[in-house]
């Protein structure tokens, strides 16, 4: 009989309510938006979503992988350019990249959610910058072309270096890049 009511009984435990995990990454992206990555705790997005506490670390080690996964499709490139300038376009997608790794104008959001997610942070945010590097390269391939580059222009570790110095003086230098820094960095040949 005991044995008949455990196969029956509904499994509990760490399977996801899709209703509940809507709510609580809905919650997630509006405290985002309404007060900064650092004034957003656990604690709100549980009171705020209805979702408890405990089943929020359950599912989420911590508010960094939250907010992660509630702002996740606003961090993919929304299109490639094409004006049939290289400089035009890869400065527009430079400076789009640029808005994301800064959100709300604070590189240290970033910084701080990469940091407290450890190697799965890293990770996350290697995979949230594949298609902009991606982007950069259909870019240059596109002004190779056109005749705008040479065909053997180094594409790729051009893209490396476009993203690698957003990403330095963005996330770790904390520094603002201006229009004249993107265009030194894309007309640098």
């Amino acid at each position: 009989m005991l044995e008949t009511f455990l196969m029956t009984r509904p499994r509990t435990g760490p399977r996801r309510d899709p209703e509940a995990q809507r709510r609580a990454l809905a919650a997630a992206a509006e405290l985002l938006t309404e007060l900064g990555f650092h004034k957003v705790t656990m604690e709100r997005i549980a009171e705020r979503s209805g979702v408890a506490k405990m089943t929020l670390y359950r599912w989420w080690p911590n508010k960094a992988a939250i907010i992660t996964d509630a702002v996740r499709d606003t961090l993919a490139p929304s299109s490639t350019p094409d004006t049939g300038s290289v400089t035009t376009d890869a400065r527009t997608q430079l400076d789009a990249l640029i808005k994301v790794i800064a959100p709300y104008g604070d590189a240290s959001v970033t910084a701080a959610a990469m940091s407290s997610r450890g190697e799965e942070g890293r990770a996350d945010l290697a995979g949230i910058l594949q298609p902009w590097h991606d982007s950069l390269v259909t870019i240059l391939e596109r002004a190779q072309a056109r005749g705008e580059l040479s065909q053997d222009f180094p594409v790729t570790v051009t893209a490396h270096a476009w993203m690698g110095y957003v990403v330095y003086r963005v996330v770790f230098l904390q520094q603002d890049i201006t229009e004249t820094d993107l265009t030194a960095l894309v007309t640098a040949r």
